[in-house]
């Protein structure tokens, strides 16, 4: 056998494994490419009426925010060199909360809270989740305080952890509560936090420097004024606590005491009413907005608890929801100012409307759904 035909044997012995290999990799990618998703704006109502409400845009990942890509597969095999940030994917959540122009979700599935910073183009994890008494199980809701201190409801561990203005890790109470609580939202008023529980249909008032309980409330003798199966809970800037219940399929209205001051919504499929009422939010001019995972969309009242408006509702080119859960509302003027590029001209946006979308995005439904309240100059 000749040298030259030797060589060539041994070039083909070498190169076809590696083609297969580079060709097994094109393939992969192939499969993993993402859907191309609409940006066609949507509306809420749609024409002909006056928009109130326009779907701005989602996050999916890291990439959403300004995030580089890191190389391909192929890259790596080439070049034999890794380059770039890597693109970290919103999982399944549950919460969310807008603070200091950042927004925080809290990622249930993966046990930690995701914080990001779109104006500066940042997306990471809560730092205090490196202290191994920081660790999250089950995060799904959570609040600030006065002092930017976050409050964690985590039913995974059946506790209220607490974080500093710097993310560190401070403290963390409610084991000490009855076995049959289930901490599943928190808020913060005037010194005193709130916690919802799920397992016993209260509301738990500790002490933030102690987590001692000083008082509970929901609990009032007219079975139909009191909590039923509570599925989320917001405290608006004068003190008053709404709750949002699956066992009524009501939003009931108290004072920051526990006082009864009224309720609405009753089990029907009709628009200002619930399905499956969840996340809940109350914005400066008194507008309540509840998510129905029911009916997957989000209903808006105003402070005398007449219906507004809706939207999100399923089937829609752009702005549906999936299993929608948690939502929060914001003025923030960063914020604000940075989601005003995704709309139309002419549109004003004055407000942001962030909600939390369980599954979908393999449907172009993201994790989280970003609406913005406005109307036409």
């Amino acid at each position: 056998m000749s040298t030259m035909s030797t060589c060539s044997q041994a070039v083909r012995v070498l190169v076809k494994p590696l083609l297969s290999m580079l060709l097994l990799i094109l393939a992969l990618s192939g499969c993993a490419t993402e859907t191309k998703c609409s940006t066609k704006p949507t509306f809420f109502p749609p024409p002909p009426d006056e928009p109130h409400i326009q779907w701005l845009t989602g996050i999916y990942s890291s990439r959403d925010v300004g995030a580089k890509e890191s190389q391909s597969s192929f890259s790596l095999v080439v070049t034999g060199s890794e380059k770039g940030a890597l693109i970290h994917k919103i999982g399944k959540s549950y919460g969310i909360a807008v603070h200091k122009g950042k927004i925080y979700v809290a990622e249930s599935n993966e046990g930690r809270v995701i914080v990001i910073d779109p104006v500066h183009s940042t997306f990471g994890y809560l730092k205090g989740l490196e202290n191994p008494r920081g660790v999250l199980v089950t995060p799904v809701n959570l609040a600030f305080d006065d002092d930017d201190n976050m409050y964690v409801a985590d039913p995974g561990r059946r506790e209220i952890v607490v974080y500093d203005r710097d993310e560190n890790y401070l403290t963390s109470y409610g084991k000490d509560l009855p076995k049959a609580s289930k901490l599943i939202s928190v808020g913060y008023y005037q010194g005193k936090v709130y916690a919802l529980d799920n397992g016993t249909s209260r509301i738990r008032v500790l002490n933030p420097k102690t987590g001692e309980e000083t008082a509970v409330l929901g609990y009032i003798e007219k079975p139909n004024q009191s909590i039923r199966f509570p599925s989320n809970m917001t405290i608006d800037g004068h003190g008053s606590i709404f709750v949002s219940n699956i066992g009524n399929n009501k939003v009931m209205k108290y004072d920051i005491d526990g006082n009864y001051l009224g309720a609405f919504g009753q089990t029907t499929d009709q628009f200002g009413n619930f399905a499956k009422p969840k996340g809940i939010a109350v914005d400066e001019e008194g507008r309540i907005y509840v998510v129905d995972g029911g009916s997957n969309v989000v209903q808006m009242f105003d402070d005398q608890f007449h219906l507004l408006t809706y939207f999100g509702w399923p089937g829609l080119e752009t702005g549906s929801l999936n299993a929608p859960t948690g939502i929060a509302v914001t003025g923030d003027k960063q914020l604000v100012d940075y989601y005003q590029k995704f709309a139309i001209s002419g549109y004003k946006v004055e407000r942001l409307i962030f909600v939390v979308n369980q599954f979908g995005a393999d449907m172009c439904i993201p994790p989280v759904t970003i609406y913005g309240l406005g109307q036409m100059k």
